[in-house]
């Protein structure tokens, strides 16, 4: 092995690249919600209103009133976020463009409504549900369409009833966070015995079309026709309790949660760092994930490594290999369900048999202790080691913690860095 001094160069940027990789955190503020469900409220009772005066009206006419709401309330002194109700006027603009482009194409492959990407469906197969009329789309004599984004069933001929926005929609929207905080329920006068989204009355005496069903995620309750029981993981039970169970959700739920599915979307360590004291499975796969990002630096300086595309063993999980602290909601049932770690386990063995027996590159990147006599091997991803924060020189825990974190590399560093003194008598 080369000296210690030889050695700095070589470690340097190849641990440089390991600091930049843990610490690329990108952190967004918090989506003001209150100022954004005023203002779709707002939207809604307006369109309630002009429906009641005028059935025939039309998805192009709903567009209309809630563009101009928003232009109305951009100029009003009322004290709502500008921000929030620019971002909805931009996506009521849009869709009102891309309405207005289909009909002039004549398009009848695709259609938008409501932020949907609705296609096309052959006919053959089971007879699904249509979600605008809650009647049976008949396949064989009826055309039908489906959202691409978010899987939303219905009739060609239902389009322009379809209220819901698309759940993509919502997904895409800057600084977009799902809800970490387990929902009280708070009644049906809370609502004005009316559905959290169609406003179609809703009462527990007046039989099967009027019945409230229970949103577990929003803690709202919906009509029969926005909630189908369909039962899914609650992102909220899973931060806090680590409960990966089924509940009840409303259909817009159980749409945005099947997009945001395998999305690296929690940060644990920020919303509750005490599970990772509780719950031996997170310090486990947080060990793992902290290793292959050590390994990664590796592999970035190692040719071998690219042209064998070692990290594609974790194409399934990508988000592995740019952070150690975001999950998605499947890698966390996956870990409840105990195939998580049997998993990343395997590759981690993977990518340390390439590094420590396979690659004399990677090997001829190992570490030595400077602090003791012991001459073995050691790499950032070893048991038992000590990482210095400044320059991430590694040593045995040990040693590193009887020399105080006293790391030698960062004296000579600092040595080197130091102006020398002049010759005496000369001026500097």
């Amino acid at each position: 092995m080369s000296s210690p001094e030889s050695m700095d160069g070589d470690h340097g940027l190849i641990m440089k690249s390991c600091r930049s990789s843990n610490d690329d955190v990108v952190s967004v503020d918090e989506p003001q919600e209150e100022e954004e469900c005023f203002v779709d409220l707002q939207i809604v009772d307006m369109i309630q209103k002009e429906r009641r005066q005028n059935p025939d009206l039309d998805r192009m006419g709903e567009l209309a009133i809630a563009v101009e709401y928003c232009k109305q309330r951009l100029t009003d002194d009322s004290g709502l976020n500008r921000k929030q109700v620019m971002e909805r006027l931009v996506e009521l603009r849009l869709e009102m463009q891309e309405s207005k482009s289909g009909l002039e194409a004549g398009d009848k492959t695709l259609a938008r409504v409501a932020g949907h990407e609705f296609v096309l469906q052959p006919a053959n197969g089971r007879n699904p549900y249509c979600e605008a009329c809650m009647s049976t789309i008949w396949r064989i004599i009826q055309q039908w369409r489906r959202c691409r984004v978010c899987g939303y069933r219905a009739h060609d001929k239902c389009l322009e009833r379809v209220r819901r926005t698309c759940a993509g929609v919502k997904v895409a929207r800057p600084g977009f966070q799902l809800k970490t905080d387990i929902c009280k329920e708070r009644g049906l006068a809370f609502q004005n015995y009316k559905c959290a989204e169609c406003k179609h009355p809703l009462s527990f005496e007046k039989g099967a079309d009027f019945e409230p069903r229970l949103c577990d995620m929003e803690g709202l309750y919906f009509c029969r026709f926005c909630h189908f029981n369909d039962r899914m993981v609650i992102p909220a039970r899973v931060v806090h309790n680590m409960d990966t169970e089924r509940y009840p959700v409303s259909r817009g739920a159980k749409q945005l949660l099947t997009i945001v599915d395998k999305k690296p979307l929690l940060d644990l360590q920020a919303l509750n760092p005490a599970l990772f004291k509780v719950d031996d499975r997170l310090k486990q796969m947080q060990e793992m994930r902290r290793n292959i990002l050590f390994m990664k630096c590796y592999f970035m300086c190692c040719k071998k490594a690219q042209k064998l595309r070692i990290l594609q063993y974790l194409n399934r999980h990508q988000h592995f290999v740019e952070t150690s602290d975001l999950y998605s909601l499947n890698d966390l049932q996956q870990l409840v369900a105990g195939r998580l770690i049997p998993e990343i386990a395997g590759i981690v063995e993977v990518f340390r048999k390439h590094i420590v027996e396979e690659c004399e590159t990677c090997l001829g990147k190992a570490f030595i202790c400077e602090l003791c006599n012991d001459k073995s091997l050691l790499f950032p991803f070893s048991r038992n080691v000590g990482i210095c924060p400044e320059c991430c020189n590694v040593f045995h825990e040990k040693c590193f913690d009887r020399a105080s974190r006293y790391c030698p590399r960062c004296k000579r560093r600092k040595v080197r860095t130091q102006p020398q003194a002049p010759p005496n008598g000369e001026s500097a």
